[in-house]
Parts: C-alpha cells; structure tokens; sequence
C-alpha cells in the first residue's frame, strides 16, 4: 500500500515518450547530479500515451538502470516530473497528498 494517492499525469495530444524522470525538488536544488527516483528511456519504439500514473508500466519504456523500481512517493514531498519526446522536452512540479481510504 501507498502512503500517496495515485498520481496520474495527462497531456493534450499523444506523446511518444522518450525518456521519463521524477527527481524530488529539494535534490535539484542542492545536487549537481540528482538522483531520479524513477527514470525511464525508450526501447526502441515507445508507444504513443495520453496519460500515465506514477510508477505504472508503459509500453516501450524501460528503467534506465535495469531491474530498478520507482522509489514511493513521500506526501508532501515537492517533486519535479522531467520527459521528453523528441525535441519536446517538459516539466512540472507536483506534490503527492496522503492517501485517503
């Protein structure tokens, strides 16, 4: 069981995605180098996607590091979604809330 409610992400049109990061902020501002705690690259064709949810399989998509596993999201916790797609590249800042039965 998660300490979060789920956390899905949508977009306005398909993406081929080809790489995915969720980095917490507060490494990003103090690291050189921060730790993703799920990071993902394309194979070699990632499937078209409207939406995800944190942690979920997505077709096409692997762990950079193989075997690896998304860490769980901590509530509260400032957390900053990295993707691109091509030469799209996007950002946004979420903050998971507690999970509520």
């Amino acid at each position: 069981m998660s300490d979060t409610d789920p956390v899905f992400f949508a977009f306005d049109r398909k993406l081929k995605l080809t790489t995915l990061k969720v980095i917490p902020v507060s490494e990003i501002e103090t690291n050189k180098y921060p730790h993703p705690i799920w990071d993902l690259v394309a194979t070699t064709n990632s499937v078209p996607i409207t939406d995800f949810a944190y942690g979920m399989r997505i077709p096409g998509m692997r762990p950079r590091v193989p075997g690896a596993t998304p860490d769980p999201l901590v509530p509260g916790v400032n957390y900053r979604l990295l993707i691109e797609s091509g030469r799209l590249k996007a950002q946004h800042d979420f903050v998971p809330v507690p999970f509520t039965p």
